[in-house]
């Protein structure tokens, strides 16, 4: 018989990690059990999902969070679900506060998808206490992190009971990816044409902890001893006008393309040529497993956490120090101008993603959900 599983994250909008991977589960699991997806806010732009879907249908800045725990209540007893699996420190926080408060007697796993020192190390360093707080409380049964890395910052730096928690890294569709990186490109499809030049290609929000200002600093170093080297940036977000300025202050505007948020970026991946992952901190980065998939050579920075696993200590990819603008570009340089490096790379990337294939991670998903919901 199935059981009714209950999804609770802050969005499904196109573009994040954490609802990239919530979509996928409910893809999955729903042939296993009924699914309903409770979201804070509703974009027009949201990954493919399946299930029931609730939504609060909120603004972004809001005085109505504060009204969340009682709403959250009220969908929880219309459902009545078996288990709650909540995605994102904020919302986990909410959900262990609604169980405390409301006495529910629901299994509940939260997915912890960063790294708390570095995600909240200024203005929100309030949810660190928060953290060490209610992650410990006892109505929650199981913390699944994204990576070894944060699994040991959770024991050592806010003293997580260790037995509660358990690593499952974020799954990727080896079979879609492999389908639609043939489709067609239809936006700059000259740029990415069969040719010898050196196409770099980085992936995620255009945001300051995601590093593309180090990434741009460092190909305006290395254009010029690269034959018509270009790079291209997929993903939106604040720092979309800081980087446009770079661009046009360095002459770069035949060099380096914003591709803004694509539904499939597989197809353009699969044409570039090497893939930077520039990251000052991410929890378990998705994007350079989707390279992998589309068998491009990987240089990552060496941040905390997830990089250092996937690429095993540079086994299977380069690792530059993080912020260095001089590390990335000699990097960038080095596997650029060696074609045969790049296919070797490129061959190790293919046969490390098949670790994080989706049906071995939706395995593990299932063994867990089946342990709480018997």
């Amino acid at each position: 018989m199935k059981k009714k599983i209950l999804f609770l994250i802050p969005s499904l909008e196109l573009g994040g990690g954490a609802e990239r991977a919530a979509a996928n589960l409910s893809l999955k699991l729903s042939k296993f059990h009924e699914i309903n997806i409770l979201t804070f806010h509703d974009p027009k732009n949201k990954y493919f999902f399946n299930g029931n879907y609730y939504t609060f249908k909120e603004n972004y800045n809001t005085w109505k969070k504060i009204l969340r725990p009682l709403k959250i209540y009220k969908i929880v007893k219309e459902i009545s679900p078996d288990l709650m699996i909540s995605f994102m420190d904020h919302v986990n926080l909410i959900v262990i506060l609604v169980k405390y408060l409301f006495r529910l007697k629901i299994p509940l796993i939260i997915s912890v998808r960063g790294n708390p020192q570095l995600a909240y190390a200024k203005k929100k360093s309030y949810i660190k206490f928060l953290i060490r707080f209610f992650y410990n409380f006892k109505g929650v049964d199981t913390i699944v992190t994204v990576s070894k890395g944060i699994e040991n910052i959770l024991v050592k730096n806010y003293n997580i009971n260790p037995k509660k928690l358990k690593t499952i890294y974020n799954g990727i569709d080896l079979v879609e990816i492999n389908q639609k990186k043939k489709e067609k490109i239809k936006i700059l499809p000259e740029l990415f044409k069969k040719d010898q030049s050196i196409k770099f290609i980085s992936m995620g929000r255009l945001s300051k902890e995601k590093g593309q200002v180090y990434l741009l600093k460092a190909f305006n170093k290395i254009k010029n001893e690269l034959s018509d080297a270009k790079l291209f940036m997929i993903g939106d977000g604040i720092l979309k006008k800081e980087l446009v300025n770079m661009i046009n202050t360095n002459n770069l505007k035949n060099h380096v393309f914003l591709l803004g948020l694509r539904k499939n970026p597989y197809k353009y991946l699969h044409r570039a040529s090497i893939f930077i992952l520039s990251s000052l901190h991410e929890g378990f980065p998705m994007s350079i497993l989707e390279a992998m998939a589309c068998g491009l050579p990987i240089i990552s920075t060496d941040c905390p956490t997830g990089p250092r696993e996937i690429l095993a200590t540079g086994k299977y990819g380069l690792l530059v120090k993080v912020g260095d603008v001089e590390d990335l570009a000699k990097k960038m340089l080095f596997l650029g101008s060696n074609q045969t490096l790049c296919e070797y790379y490129s061959n190790l990337s293919l046969k490390r993603v098949n670790h994080y294939n989706n049906e071995k991670i939706i395995k593990q998903w299932i063994s867990l959900i089946e342990f709480w919901v018997k």
